[in-house]
């Protein structure tokens, strides 16, 4: 008996031993339990749709393609359960403002806590902050919340002490872009659009703050819109932010108010760039591998692709150089290389054009016009508008299945305008002198030393009219009108995104996002479907673009006399106007730029 009990006892040691052993193991195997992460994404600097693939001493460029992907890994990323937006001074429009504006706050809906810090902010960056259910505030910050402002600077003074004389005409009674030439204050009609515009856009400045603060209703919103601007303190005691904080107390009190332990990632989505060690024959080869070959590489893929071609800038004709790397442009052999490549490809299912533009060459837009048509015929073409789709703008986009714009995107601007700058008396206050011999009734047309005469006014004037006739058709064409539906809304009036929707120039409000979601639709596929997006223009070399730039950056030329560097053609107000109106008499561009300071 006693030799079963020691017998027993051994087994029993024996197996308890295993056992703890082998839970030893299996807990050394087994790894920790994912912490949960509380990400930082940082939105600041000028807001672009695209970011520059190579510059030199430009200013801090942000490319709002990079945000919203960012905002969407977040989404999808489950061990994510926070983000904190530190944003700073933001230089953008009301379109990608509210596109980046509504893709946070569909973040927050997907259950992940949002949180909106600065460290100061104005119109701009409050408005985004109004997305977050959170907005942290440093304590010696400002609130600038303003109201809007809107004013045209014009230089008819400064060119008649110039003895430059503008001889320019427009059709349309609110085209309105020639008036800072020919006038020293705004028309009726000019007051009228800008009135218009800015009582739409303050109305969506109203509902952001309304919408975001839940406290806040829209008759409140306007009272604290009329007493700004607010120190922190005042700030906090009205509402307009939730507590005040320097970023390090707001990391500690995240970490205190939650259970398990949080895990910060810092700059989420920033790649740390290594410079190729020059040092080392792999390193050479690898700094000659990125001026040779393109910048990003298409990875193959079976799934069906949406081709996204990007048409930002002025609309110039193809022999004016555009510096692509520093500067932005749209010519119609880049797009038609684009929508002929989207076209011919037969896995390509839809195409979306991303359009931020003002407008430009009128013969431009419509040779971009006929492409965006001819292609519409085979496949679906749908058209996303970002901060400004206007004029020329509008005219690429209008031969498109459908339109999309943010509410606050400047749209519309359906006129004419045509003209020159006689330089003559300039010329002759400096001491320059022009002998001319002309062969044809009309061979000073182009000139700029001399108005233009009679019989030339009268041929401009006909070739405006014409345009802009054809103009308003091929609008009446796309939006399913007549002529004088379109007419009665065009006159080189601008719109609102939420406006133009009203009116019937867009299909949709919405961004991006949006517009793919429409166009797999018209693509046959469900919203489940993957996709692949190519992106077009494809990229270059760096090399190719660093030479573009240092083309760009030589000269410009202002008209068929006068250089002027780059630098100096960036700083000058509608500088893109005048330099098309030296190469041809007729233009669609928008009157103005709008910006949220």
């Amino acid at each position: 008996m006693e030799m079963i009990q020691n017998r027993f006892i051994s087994t029993f040691i024996s197996v308890s031993l295993t056992v703890l052993l082998t839970i030893r193991i299996f807990a050394q195997d087994m790894p920790d339990p994912p912490k949960n992460q509380f990400v930082e994404i940082s939105i600041s600097g000028a807001l672009s749709e695209v970011k520059p693939t190579f510059t030199f001493g430009t200013v801090q460029t942000m490319a709002i393609n990079n945000i919203l992907k960012n905002i969407d890994k977040i989404k999808a990323d489950k061990q994510i359960i926070g983000v904190i937006v530190r944003i700073g001074g933001i230089n953008t429009g009301w379109g990608k403002l509210q596109e980046i504006r509504d893709r946070l706050i569909n973040l927050r809906q997907s259950g992940k806590t949002v949180i909106s810090y600065l460290e100061s902010a104005n119109n701009a960056e409050y408005l985004l902050a109004t997305a977050a259910e959170q907005i942290i505030l440093a304590p010696t910050g400002i609130v600038g919340l303003t109201g809007l402002r809107a004013e045209v600077m014009f230089y008819k003074g400064m060119l008649d002490k110039l003895e430059i004389e503008a001889d320019m005409f427009a059709i349309g009674d609110y085209k309105s872009a020639i008036e800072p030439y020919t006038r020293e204050n705004m028309s009726e009609a000019q007051r009228e659009t800008m009135t218009s515009i800015l009582d739409d856009l303050h109305q969506q400045q109203v509902t952001m703050i309304a919408s975001g603060r839940k406290h806040i209703n829209t008759k409140r919103a306007i009272e604290l819109i009329n007493q700004g601007p607010f120190t922190a303190t005042e700030s906090y005691e009205v509402g307009l932010v939730d507590s005040l904080s320097y970023y390090d107390q707001l990391i500690a009190s995240l970490e205190a108010s939650h259970d398990r332990e949080i895990e910060f990632v810092f700059n989420y989505g920033k790649k740390a760039g290594r410079q190729p060690d020059l040092g080392t024959f792999a390193g050479l080869m690898k700094l000659i591998s990125m001026f040779t070959n393109p910048t990003t590489q298409s990875k193959e893929s079976t799934n069906p692709k949406i081709a996204l071609i990007y048409a930002v800038g002025p609309i110039m004709p193809n022999q004016l150089q555009i510096p692509f790397g520093i500067g932005e442009g749209i010519t119609p052999q880049r797009m038609l290389e684009a929508l002929h490549t989207a076209r011919e490809d037969e896995s390509v299912r839809a195409i979306v054009i991303r359009v931020d533009s003002p407008g430009g060459s009128a013969l431009a837009s419509d040779l971009i016009w006929h492409e965006v048509d001819r292609t519409r015929e085979k496949k679906p073409i749908i058209v996303s508008m970002s901060d400004v789709a206007a004029s020329g703008g509008y005219y690429i986009s209008v031969a498109a299945t459908e339109i999309v714009a943010q509410p606050g995107t400047i749209t519309g601007s359906i006129g004419v305008l045509g003209g020159k700058l006689n330089l003559r008396g300039l010329y002759n206050k400096v001491g320059l002198t022009k002998d001319i011999i002309i062969r044809g009734k009309n061979a000073n047309i182009y000139s700029d030393y001399s108005n233009f005469s009679q019989s030339e006014r009268e041929k401009v004037e006909k070739m405006i009219h014409t345009v802009y006739d054809d103009f308003v058709n091929k609008v009446a064409k796309g939006r399913k009108k007549t002529y004088d539906e379109i007419h009665q809304i065009a006159q080189g009036r601008v719109w609102t995104g939420q406006q133009a929707k009203e009116i019937g120039l867009i299909d949709w409000l919405g961004g991006l996002d949006t517009a793919l979601a429409i166009a797999k639709k018209w693509a046959a596929l469900s919203a489940e479907d993957p996709v692949e997006i190519i992106t077009l223009p494809k990229p270059k070399p760096l090399l190719e673009i660093l030479m573009e730039d240092f083309e760009a950056n030589l000269q410009i030329l202002l008209n068929r006399h006068i250089s002027v560097p780059y630098s100096l053609a960036k700083s000058i107000p509608n500088f893109h106007l005048i330099q098309l109106l030296a190469h041809e008499p007729i233009a669609t561009i928008i009157p103005f730029g709008i910006e949220i300071r």
